[in-house]
Formats: C-alpha cells, sequence, structure tokens
C-alpha cells in the first residue's frame, strides 16, 4: 500500500512539475519556434520581425553579454541549454533512477545557460556602470560644441570614447537606431534599449535627457551638468562601498573550500570516518551525491552573487 502511495505522489508531482514548466516556458518557446521558422524561410533581414518577447529577451542578453547578434545564436542557446538538461537527467536517472531532487538538479543545470547570460549582463553593467563620468562629461561637451544638436553629439562622443567600452557599444547602437526612427514609439523603443545596456539610474535620466533633446528640440545642457555633478559627488561614498564589500567577498572565498575541508577531517578525527569511508559515502549512495551536487551547485550560485554584489554599481 506504502509503495502505491509514493508511486501516486511521485507521478502527481512530476505532473504539477511539467505543467509548471509548460505555464512558464511553453507558449514562449513555441512562438519562439515558430519565429525561427519564419526566419528560415525569409532570409531576407528587412522581412525579420523582432519574434515573442522570449526571444527578444535572449537576444538581449546574447547580444550584450557576448556581443554577438542574430536569431542564430537564440538559437544554439536553447540547444545547449535543452542538451544540458538531456544529459544531466540520462546520467542521474541512469545512476540513481528517478528522482525528483535529481529532476530539478538537471533542471538548474539546463538554465545555467541563463543563469550565466544573467550574471555575465550583471557584470557588464557593473562595469559600464563605471564609465558614467567619462560618458556624461564627453557627451556634455560634444553636445554644447554641436549647438545643442544631440545626434551630432552621440556622433562624436562616440569617436572619443575609447574602444571596447559598453559606452562606445550602447552609443553606437543608439546612433544607428535613432537616424531610422519614423515615430516617438521608435525613439523612445531606442532610447530604452539604451538605457537598459547600463541598468542604472543615470542612465534612465540620461536615456529621458536624450529623448527630449531629439524629440523636441529642448536644451538639455542644464540637465546633463546636473547628473555629472551628482555622479561626482556619490564618487567617494561609492568607493568605500567597494573597498568594504571586496573584503567580505574575498574572506567568503577562502572561508568556504577551508569549511568542506574542516567537515572531511572533523569526520575523520572525531566520528571514526576513514579517508576511504568518507569519499564512498560522498560519491557513491545517492544521498551523498545529492548533498555533494547541492553544496557545488549553491556555492557556484553563491559565488557568483557575491562577486556582483563586491562591487556596488556605480550609481546614485
Amino acid at each position: 500500500m506504502a509503495g502505491i502511495i509514493d508511486i501516486i505522489v511521485r507521478i502527481l508531482m512530476y505532473a504539477i512539475l511539467t505543467t509548471g514548466v509548460w505555464l512558464t516556458a511553453g507558449r514562449n518557446t513555441l512562438s519562439f519556434i515558430r519565429d525561427l521558422g519564419k526566419g528560415y524561410r525569409y532570409k531576407d533581414s528587412a522581412t525579420e520581425t523582432d519574434g515573442s518577447k522570449f526571444s527578444t529577451h535572449i537576444r538581449f542578453l546574447i547580444e550584450v553579454a557576448t556581443g554577438k547578434k542574430g536569431k542564430e545564436s537564440v538559437f544554439y542557446f536553447i540547444f545547449l541549454s535543452v542538451l544540458l538538461f538531456s544529459l544531466s537527467a540520462a546520467v542521474f536517472i541512469g545512476l540513481f533512477g528517478v528522482s525528483v531532487f535529481f529532476i530539478l538538479i538537471s533542471i538548474l543545470i539546463g538554465i545555467l545557460p541563463y543563469i550565466y547570460l544573467r550574471f555575465k549582463l550583471k557584470s557588464v553593467q557593473l562595469e559600464g556602470s563605471y564609465e558614467a563620468e567619462n560618458l556624461l562629461g564627453e557627451l556634455t561637451s560634444m553636445y554644447k560644441i554641436s549647438d545643442f544638436n544631440m545626434i551630432s553629439a552621440i556622433d562624436k562622443t562616440i569617436e572619443n570614447i575609447k574602444e571596447g567600452s559598453l559606452s562606445k557599444k550602447a552609443l553606437f547602437i543608439l546612433s544607428l537606431k535613432i537616424k531610422e526612427y519614423r515615430g516617438k514609439e521608435e525613439l523612445q523603443s531606442a532610447v530604452d534599449y539604451f538605457v537598459s545596456m547600463f541598468g542604472t539610474e543615470w542612465a534612465e535620466l540620461l536615456g529621458m535627457s536624450i529623448f527630449e533633446s531629439i524629440a523636441s528640440g529642448t536644451n538639455v545642457s542644464v540637465s546633463l551638468d546636473n547628473i555629472l555633478s551628482n555622479l561626482k559627488q556619490i564618487k567617494s561614498s561609492i568607493e568605500k562601498d567597494k573597498r568594504a564589500n571586496y573584503e567580505a567577498y574575498t574572506m567568503v572565498k577562502f572561508i568556504v573550500p577551508v569549511v568542506y575541508i574542516l567537515s572531511v577531517f572533523t569526520c575523520v578525527k572525531y566520528f571514526g570516518f576513514t579517508l576511504a569511508r568518507f569519499f564512498y559515502y560522498q560519491f557513491n549512495t545517492a544521498l551523498g551525491i545529492k548533498f555533494f551536487t547541492a553544496t557545488i551547485v549553491l556555492s557556484l550560485v553563491g559565488f557568483w552573487a557575491m562577486h556582483i554584489l563586491s562591487r556596488p554599481k556605480f550609481d546614485f
């Protein structure tokens, strides 16, 4: 009787898990596949649409985080995610049988490319946020030199900003978009894309100034000066927070491996384990593998999070 109840509970859990995954990603996935099929049937880039929100979101992450463009990159991203999930699920099921824990771990492994892109985006935005002074200073100067013509100022700023910076890439994309816009909605979309590449409040304020200058011809030099002035005022406090957070991250980075080594030492010294017995239970039993896998996955996520948080954004 207990075995039947266990089977029923497992089936219900798998059904709930599958339903949740489908409700979360199924519709977007089907839409993405349809859009991808259209992209291959009509190779002319002029006929391509933005696609579903899902594919647009993934394309944005890939473009900002890695610099690669096109729907092909999204296809490879989906393929890699499915491959990682399938391989990990096959290995875990082959070794330990069907288990909710290992299915969840396989799903987590499958979404690692997405997690990586999110962390990479945060890292790029973090580095880009420290370009604020240089970007605002250069753009403000070029704006005044260009007789308050924002489009001309953006082009001149691109020439003077160093290669490889997020500011140069963001301004270059913005420059291309604002030269082709056919209404305020398209202009707003171009500015929003520029702002999202930085993900900061100062970028949002800068985007508002750019939009107003281009859309209505308003002189926004005072607004640009105010943003730059505020950034200079918070610079010292940002530097103090950065040093404090980095010290905490450095401590945790070295403490975690030491804790694992001490756990092995404690088992051998005080609980009568031998090294061979400890590693047998760790790597040759389902419970040990579950514990080790959860520890590694959570440690990696924790290290990534700490790495991002150890350096605050240069923002208000």
